[in-house]
């Protein structure tokens, strides 16, 4: 069983990196993908570690060196719940290589076990990332002895687990429902979207207890550990008290849980998968056949490929979500009720000012296109063969993501503009900031996922986020693209409006000259 468990895993590890095109691929081409993409990853960690190293040295600068262990505990276990959920959906259920996968001599056990092996090992990297920095501020300022430090590093090896197995069954069990569906996908996407929305709901509630006065701020995360995650304050206990039989409680609690989910999934996994791949019984009813046009013929199966992968509308449309419930819970709270509870003076003047960045903050969030031509996968020959030009499926791809985008910035513009009783300039801004962005941010999209596609993916999970290049690129570029103007007119403010506007044109310009970039291309070159 070793020796199969092993080479699965093997077999995961080297198609998440890229390891066989690496290593066998003569192309000249793919070989600077692949260092393109090992760069970009190299830099991530390192903005990541160099952020979280910050933070815990911010904290130990407080004198609250003590409620390190309970912080990073929290903030590791809530980032992997967040991350682990979101693709939980091509984990162990709808995976393209399900078919070769069972037919080899392995069982169910085998597999499962290399799955949850390897969201493990990329859950593990988040754990160091937040952990480690907070292990060396922690050594280096409190006084918890030498068991203490151990304990304390190696927490980090457990810390992923028990969130893990949360986000995953709660995902297989989002599946199991949506799969008695008729309209699985939709049912799927939306039970989905609802979770992600309760996890935030409870991040923004537990952010709210965090009111407290300096001097009792050890207090506080303590007794939130207790009430939020008792694990967390097991691993608090056991660096405070260099209490050995804690840290053994929590990490058999972590593996007992696990190895109870991995026998659960693997007694129902080929059930599961078999429920994923069924198709649900349809009534035929025969219909005059329509004929339209090149680009409403592709937008419509764009439109119908957006619902029928569940990560894929999901990781793409949660920012438009989260975008319309800030702007609904704004009619709630005044802009000046924010300024007194926040402390900062002049913050409703200044949030007046930046709207429309800050709209499109969340719109630089939204890009199917980036992830649109990956997910073509083994069927790309079907665009290759249909007698349509490249750049009608191009434009079929940015269209959608322009429909997805749209509607939710509309109604989110509308009504956070009318509670903050803006000026008809800043309405204006209103409207042209967030357009010059949508535009940009579904071209750019694929043109990077022109540039980068990824067709040898076993999970959609790989083409959407994991190992993308042309999504992470996507995603940095057009984050930097919205953050770095707003920063920029937070610190001048009398010049804010000529900065937005001179943005927008700049994107204008450069989402043009992308596009024609687009049409020079041609599908059997990609």
């Amino acid at each position: 069983m070793k020796n199969r468990y092993l080479l699965l895993l093997k077999m995961q590890l080297y198609n998440l990196f890229g390891i066989n095109r690496i290593l066998h691929s003569h192309s000249k081409k793919e070989k600077q993908r692949s260092t393109a993409l090992g760069g970009l990853a190299i830099l991530i960690l390192g903005l990541m570690v160099a952020y979280s190293t910050m933070i815990s040295m911010g904290i130990a600068s407080m004198g609250a060196v003590n409620i390190l262990p309970t912080i990073s505990a929290l903030a590791c276990s809530f980032i992997t719940l967040i991350l682990t959920f979101l693709k939980s959906s091509g984990v162990l259920i709808g995976l393209r290589d399900y078919d070769m996968v069972m037919s080899l001599p392995v069982k169910n056990s085998e597999v499962v076990l290399s799955r949850l092996t390897m969201v493990y090992l990329a859950n593990l990297l988040i754990s160091m990332i937040v952990v480690l920095p907070s292990v060396v501020i922690f050594g280096a300022n409190a006084e918890a002895g030498i068991s203490g430090n151990i304990i304390f590093l190696l927490s980090f090896l457990f810390l992923p687990v028990i969130p893990m197995i949360i986000s995953l069954g709660l995902g297989v069990l989002i599946s199991a429902i949506s799969s008695r569906s008729k309209h699985k996908n939709i049912l799927s996407l939306v039970l989905s979207t609802l979770a992600v929305l309760l996890i935030v709901a409870a991040s923004a509630k537990t952010q709210d207890m965090n009111t407290e006065e300096i001097l009792n701020i050890g207090i506080l995360f303590s007794d939130m550990a207790n009430k939020l995650y008792p694990p967390a304050g097991l691993i608090s206990k056991a660096v405070e008290q260099q209490n050995w039989l804690y840290f053994l409680a929590f990490a058999g609690m972590s593996v007992f849980i696990s190895a109870i989910f991995a026998g659960i999934a693997a007694h129902f996994y080929q059930k599961m998968n078999t429920a994923a791949f069924h198709p649900s019984a349809a009534k035929f009813e025969g219909k005059i056949l329509q004929a339209s046009s090149p680009f409403q013929a592709m937008y419509k199966r764009e439109f119908e490929r957006y619902f029928s992968c569940t990560i894929y509308a999901l990781n793409s449309t949660i920012g438009m979500v989260l975008l319309l419930i800030a702007a609904l819970l704004l009619l709630f709270v005044s802009p000046e009720a924010l300024e007194q509870q926040s402390g900062i003076i002049g913050l409703s003047q200044m949030l007046r000012q930046v709207l429309p960045l800050v709209i499109a903050v969340f719109v630089t969030m939204t890009s199917t296109a980036s992830a649109s031509l990956s997910l073509e996968g083994k069927n790309r020959w079907i665009m290759c063969s249909v007698p349509v030009r490249a750049i009608d499926i191009f434009n079929a791809k940015i269209a959608v993501n322009l429909t997805v985008i749209c509607p939710f910035v509309l109604i989110s513009a509308a009504l956070s503009g009318f509670k903050m009783g803006i000026s008809l300039k800043q309405a204006i801004l209103l409207c042209i900031v967030p357009a010059a962005y949508a535009c940009f941010i579904s071209v750019l999209g694929m043109y990077m996922n022109v540039k980068f596609p990824k067709y040898d993916w076993t999970s959609e999970y790989y083409a959407v986020k994991g190992g993308s290049i042309s999504v992470l690129a996507t995603m940095g570029t057009g984050m930097l693209s919205s953050l770095i103007p707003l920063f920029v007119c937070i610190a001048f403010q009398n010049i804010s409006s000529l900065i937005m506007a001179a943005t927008s044109i700049l994107l204008s310009v450069f989402s043009f000259l992308l596009y024609r970039q687009l049409q020079r291309y041609r599908l059997y070159e990609i």
